[in-house]
């Protein structure tokens, strides 16, 4: 009997290690983990993103630009709010607040925005699409997700290490891509150039946060020193008012620190997202 039991004990016993075993064996990879997600969020992309630039500039102090986007896949709409905090509101009126609408309105994509932060004066572009069929249609999840994707590593928690390749930022023959697309000569110019500077500054390090519930990315960090000071040094030369004031501002922003972050969270139960009707009759 006594050896009965000491073998059920060892046999219990290898049970469980071979279950624990095999579990370990079918967790998902990270690059997995990450590649579910991400499909997930370009398959339904229904939710609130949150996109915070901060800066710690000299003489100035810290402050934020804050991206708040709301998007509703059916009927498709976007919402979004820019607004300053911090060191910005000594450079900005505190009433400064620029929101924009994009709504689908069968063959046409037409977006309103208020340029100068104000709700009085509202401007629109449309756009042509090729259909009228719901953009939501179009969202599917079997995109390549991992495209540009170097390396993805556990970080600990649910947080993992997303490495993009900067080789994939820019080619050349992109450009041709984009004069298909309608884009200018200037336009192709610049986009080329930036993105070129983008690419020198080396592979883009990202934390990923992922939500093993939902299967959703909850949060992008990006220590984007380089690259976002890059931008704005292309961007300062490119449209800048004169030599002195370019100069001026480039030392300003190559003493800078730069970071971006973005929160991904589900729309508050109940919300449906319109064009206010103001809008629409105030936009020009």
């Amino acid at each position: 009997m006594m050896k009965l039991k000491l073998s059920l004990k060892k046999t219990c016993c290898l049970v469980m290690a071979a279950a624990s075993i095999g579990g370990m064996a079918l967790a998902a990879s990270p690059q997995a983990v990450y590649e579910e997600a991400a499909r997930n969020m370009a398959a339904h992309p229904q939710g609130s993103y949150t996109i915070q630039l901060g800066m710690k500039m000299p003489f100035v102090g810290e402050g934020a630009i804050v991206n708040t986007t709301d998007v509703q896949e059916r009927p498709f709409v976007v919402q979004s709010q820019t607004k300053t905090t911090g060191f910005a509101q000594t450079v900005a009126p505190k009433t400064a607040e620029n929101k924009a609408y994009v709504v689908q309105d069968g063959k046409k994509l037409n977006a309103y925005y208020n340029a100068d932060g104000t709700e009085k004066t509202w401007q629109k572009k449309s756009y042509d699409l090729k259909k009228s069929t719901p953009i939501a249609d179009y969202l599917t999840w079997d995109h390549n997700v991992l495209a540009g994707v170097k390396s993805v590593t556990a970080a600990g928690g649910n947080d993992y290490n997303v490495v993009f390749d900067a080789s994939r930022i820019y080619h050349p023959a992109d450009k041709v891509t984009w004069k298909k697309e309608g884009m200018t000569d200037e336009q192709i110019r610049v986009a080329a150039r930036l993105l070129q500077g983008l690419q020198q500054c080396g592979d883009v390090k990202t934390v990923v946060t992922i939500d093993p519930a939902s299967k959703r990315i909850t949060r992008i960090s990006l220590p984007l020193t380089d690259q976002l000071r890059s931008l704005a040094l292309t961007l300062i030369d490119e449209y800048g008012n004169n030599d002195t004031d370019k100069a001026a501002a480039q030392s300003f922003v190559k003493l800078s620190e730069l970071s971006l972050t973005v929160d991904c969270t589900a729309l508050p139960k109940g919300t449906v997202l319109s064009v206010p009707e103001k809008v629409i009759k105030a936009a020009k």
